[in-house]
């Protein structure tokens, strides 16, 4: 069944909101203020589901999609200008910490693009690519176990997109109609703040060559013969590639590598070891941003204590451990604890008391954490937040000593 509607909100993952029988409608592809036709595809008792047939009378925002094999992996925010998607965003975090958070009057500040100058595409430093029973390539659908092939990714740095074609390649044809029996996937990981703090060798097409980790994973059964030949093969594809790592090789465990399991990557000025399976900021522009902003609002003193909760590789510690007393970095991955402790060493600073396998959490219903916060005299929390859909479920608390 087709109708029309007005258009007047944006949900939370990009979805435009109207309003059909008194339920919400989510609608997606549509952009607020947009008049369309559209057809139900699920309906509930709360809210109902559309695709949108046609654009009745078009948004200002509404821009044509730059990759638009990329608009159901992801990418759905293409059709809106980039401003806008800023602005919206914004207002999407506010509308998360009135509704479901309860805080009217909670602060939000504009979001923080990329600068005018740069494109928002080319710039990811990590990306996971899935191969389908087919062979296919490249990122799921939303919501499916399907895959759209790429033989391209946009999201990637440039050097990393190169990368990316090179074990495509590579994979397809070393193991032909059999690859998606074989391989379930892989990941690329490049140091790009390396290559922009130091002079680097260019690629055969004039882009900066950047190291990068391959990880490949082994489809569960499966069984590869010689897979420490194929690591070799994959990292003699480019001399950009300084290790590959095969997981899953012979069981759930199994896993062959060479080259290095880690890259050494720069922010700042600052040095970090990043491993196969740890997490990073994934744009090296916004991430100086990220740390700069995080500073500006902490304001840390000499004579006080930071408590850094989930630090993975150490990025704040690293730039806070100067500038406070102490800095208690709480972090339950393994790789993420001992890439603190380079950090520590690799930039000449003063040791944090770091508390591996540690998980932090501090809903609002939970006051005993505050109390165990004042046990070790911490001044400051610091929680990055990266899905704004669970920010209003969780408190940052401070606790002044």
């Amino acid at each position: 069944m087709s109708i029309d509607v007005e258009l007047t909100d944006l949900a939370y993952g990009g979805d435009a909101v109207g309003r059909y029988e008194g339920r919400v409608l989510f609608v997606p592809g549509g952009i607020p203020g947009e008049r369309v036709r559209v057809e139900i595809v699920e309906e509930r008792r709360g809210h109902a589901r559309a695709n949108l047939i046609e654009i009745l009378r078009p948004a200002p925002e509404r821009v044509e999609p730059a990759y638009p094999l990329l608009t159901d992996s992801g990418c759905q925010w293409q059709h809106i200008a980039y401003p806008a998607q800023l602005t919206w965003k914004a207002h999407i975090v506010r509308q998360l910490l009135v509704r479901i958070g309860k805080q009217p009057d909670a602060l939000v500040h504009p979001t923080i693009g990329m600068p005018p100058s740069v494109s928002p595409w080319y710039y990811r430093n990590y990306a996971s690519f899935t191969i389908g029973p087919r062979g296919e390539l490249g990122f799921k659908f939303t919501e499916s176990h399907d895959v759209q092939d790429l033989e391209s990714c946009a999201l990637l740095h440039p050097a990393l997109d190169q990368i990316y074609q090179l074990v495509r390649n590579k994979l397809i044809n070393y193991f032909g109609d059999t690859l998606g029996e074989m391989i379930q996937g892989f990941t690329v990981r490049g140091a790009i703040g390396a290559v922009t703090s130091t002079s680097s060798v260019m690629s055969s097409s004039g882009v900066k060559a950047v190291p990068s980790l391959l990880t490949v994973q082994a489809r569960p059964g499966s069984i590869i013969e010689n897979s420490q030949q194929l690591a070799q093969e994959l990292m003699a594809i480019s001399p950009a590639i300084v290790g590959v790592i095969i997981e899953r090789v012979g069981g759930r465990y199994g896993r062959v590598f060479v080259g290095q399991e880690y890259l050494t990557d720069v922010v700042l000025g600052r040095r970090f070891r990043v491993s196969a399976d740890s997490f990073f900021q994934v744009n090296p522009i916004q991430t100086a941003v990220l740390v700069e902003r995080a500073l500006a609002m902490l304001e840390p003193q000499r004579s006080e204590i930071v408590l850094d909760g989930y630090s993975g590789v150490g990025l704040f510690s690293a730039f806070l451990a100067p500038r406070a007393a102490r800095v208690i970095a709480i972090e339950s991955q393994p790789s993420n604890a001992s890439s603190t402790s380079f950090i520590i060493d690799a930039n000449g600073l003063t040791w944090p008391w770091l508390i591996p396998r540690v998980l932090v959490v501090i809903p609002r219903r939970y006051p005993r954490y505050r109390l165990w916060l004042r046990a070790l005299s911490a001044t400051f929390l610091v929680i990055p937040v990266h899905w704004p859909a669970i920010l209003p479920r969780f408190a940052l608390v401070v606790v002044i000593v």
